[in-house]
């Protein structure tokens, strides 16, 4: 059976400073750190590069937004808005993401560690050639979502919706995806090795190796 992943939640103070988004925007080096901030839009900006510590942000809006170098580490997110952000090559660090939409979001190349996708909206969400290592997702939304090629370890996929989810090139040797749901989902059979599924999830692995199944 795969190991739970052992994630660590962000550390945070024990009093953050309010701060608003415009902050993030007007400092020399885009950078916040200490602050809560509830509310405001940052979409559709362009930043060379990012860096965000021991921040809260709840009911934000950073759709459409491009961050040539994102830096987050020690930061919760609550029903934020990520649609179509560009984050490509981030380092994403002890954060948690709760109840956010993340619909289209480019996390290619990405590295990620201990981070928490807690019932978010991650459909057509890329994540090619990225790392994931002691992530957990979490009655996540993961339709047509691309994992081409991405290094996962220790992850942790819990009732999620994997619907046209796309795992070609990766191993998902210790990942249980016994709990999510799927019509149809991209698996090669190399990529099973070690995969923990249901019984009703290897009925049909076992046809798509051309096995005959008898009841």
């Amino acid at each position: 059976m795969a190991a739970k992943a052992k994630v660590s939640a962000p550390q945070l103070p024990a009093t953050l400073q309010e701060a608003d988004l415009d902050e993030l925007l007007e400092s020399e080096d885009h950078e916040l750190v200490n602050a809560l901030v509830n509310g405001g839009n940052m979409e559709y900006e362009t930043l060379e590069k990012c860096i965000v510590a021991k921040a809260m942000f709840r009911g934000c809006s950073f759709a459409n937004t491009r961050v040539e170098r994102m830096d987050m580490t020690d930061v919760v997110l609550e029903n934020c808005d990520l649609s179509n952000a560009i984050l490509e090559q981030g380092v994403i660090y002890r954060v948690h993401f709760k109840d956010c939409k993340l619909t289209g979001v480019n996390l290619n190349k990405a590295n990620l560690g201990h981070v928490t996708f807690e019932n978010c909206v991650m459909n057509l969400a890329d994540l090619v050639e990225a790392s994931l290592k002691q992530v957990i997702f979490s009655g996540c939304s993961l339709r047509n979502a691309n994992f081409y090629g991405s290094k996962l370890k220790e992850v942790e996929l819990d009732n999620c919706d994997l619907n046209e989810a796309d795992f070609t090139d990766t191993s998902l040797k210790g990942i249980d995806i016994s709990t999510c749901t799927y019509d149809r989902i991209d698996i090669p059979p190399q990529s099973l090795a070690g995969c923990t599924v249901s019984p009703e999830q290897a009925i049909g692995f076992a046809k798509l190796l051309g096995l005959k199944v008898k009841y």
